[in-house]
């Protein structure tokens, strides 16, 4: 059965000629002439899925994600991924920033609350707290808010109270 093929009976699989099992496993970019590679020569995989919000699209809501998203127009709501928030140099969110990690270029109003590492790139503009376990800010970026970072940028859980204890004082009269 061929690893790409839906059906479950190995007789039921393409002849070895057919389209369908020369379209399923395409041959490295090395193996083909350069005149005859219909796609990039170093094909990019990624191991998470990215969506995109394009330039000139204004989405006005929450977006919850569990991978990338790069974000080329503008966003009104607060923006939460597990993985990666991109902003370009167009895009722009009015709203909070919850994730992973981030690369900013664009415009935020809002808070950004990054667990890893946020990089404020360029010409971006951030108008709000940032909260982030490293940050990396190139020249020309503008800045206006507080920023914790680290290890101190998570709030400590609070200390347990002692117990309450029954004591007898027996100089007591």
């Amino acid at each position: 059965m061929s690893i790409f093929s839906s059906s479950k009976d190995p007789r039921e699989t393409p002849a070895a000629g057919s389209a369908a099992t020369q379209t399923a496993r395409p041959t490295p970019a090395a193996a083909q002439p350069a005149a005859s590679q219909g796609y990039q020569s170093t094909p990019s995989y990624s191991s998470t899925p990215q969506t995109s919000i394009s330039e000139g699209t204004t989405l006005d809501g929450q977006i919850k994600i569990e991978g990338d998203i790069k974000i080329e127009g503008t966003v009104k709501g607060t923006v939460t991924s597990k993985g990666k928030v991109i902003i370009s140099g167009t895009g722009k969110v009015e709203g909070d920033i919850i994730c992973q990690s981030a690369e900013i270029a664009g415009n935020v109003g809002g808070k950004l609350k990054v667990a890893d590492i946020l990089y404020l790139k360029g010409n971006a503009t951030i108008d709000g707290d940032i909260n982030t376990g490293k940050l990396v800010i190139e020249n020309g970026v503008k800045f206006n808010g507080n920023c914790t970072m680290g290890v101190a940028s998570v709030a400590p859980a609070a200390a347990p109270k002692p117990a309450a204890t029954n004591t007898v004082d027996l100089n007591a009269k």
